[in-house]
């Protein structure tokens, strides 16, 4: 796959500004947007696709106030054709959860105060500039599926509230979706 799937930018962002955001990753070819917030990024390359999702999840685009979310483009999908409903957590790959939204500056310390009610954290790791994203693994499943319980609620210290999924093969999350 040559193209990411990138979400979460301020209303108003321009191609200008996606294209300056990653223009360090690879050729550009194309920028399409998908309503707005969102847009694919198609590269000359699948290797610079790929570095995109290394390298620029979590990270914010220049006069923007948000982080952006960066993923493999899955292809072209007529809508609603995401599966996943209730209690369906398809594609998950171990007791690990994404956790998204929490403050800039957020401490590893306060994502494991927040997430130790729930069982034993193998590891915290924080996504793209370690700005409002990171994935904290558990040593099982069900201490993974107390942390998404945790979805909607407010890490120590932050004005916003966070979002939690079971981090999986293709970003599903919680109900299936990304």
């Amino acid at each position: 796959m040559t193209s990411v799937f990138v979400r979460g930018f301020d209303f108003g962002t321009t191609e200008e500004q996606l294209r300056t955001h990653f223009k360090d990753i690879g050729a550009i070819s194309t920028v399409t947007f998908q309503g707005k917030g969102a847009a694919i990024v198609s590269f000359d390359s699948e290797d610079a696709a790929q570095k995109a999702v290394n390298t620029m999840e979590g990270s914010t685009i220049e006069g923007n106030g948000r982080y952006v979310n960066v993923k493999l483009d899955e292809g072209a999908k007529p809508k609603g054709g995401r599966k996943g409903g209730k209690g369906e957590r398809g594609g998950r790959t171990g007791p690990q959860v994404i956790v998204r939204g929490f403050d800039f500056g957020t401490t590893e310390d306060q994502v494991r105060n927040h997430f130790d009610p729930c069982g034993e954290i193998e590891e915290i790791r924080f996504l793209g500039k370690g700005e409002g994203s990171a994935v904290v693994k558990f040593a099982s499943e069900d201490e993974a599926a107390k942390a998404v319980d945790l979805d909607r609620s407010t890490i120590d210290g932050n004005q916003r509230y966070i979002n939690v999924a079971f981090d999986g093969k293709g970003g599903k999350g919680k109900g299936g979706k990304y």
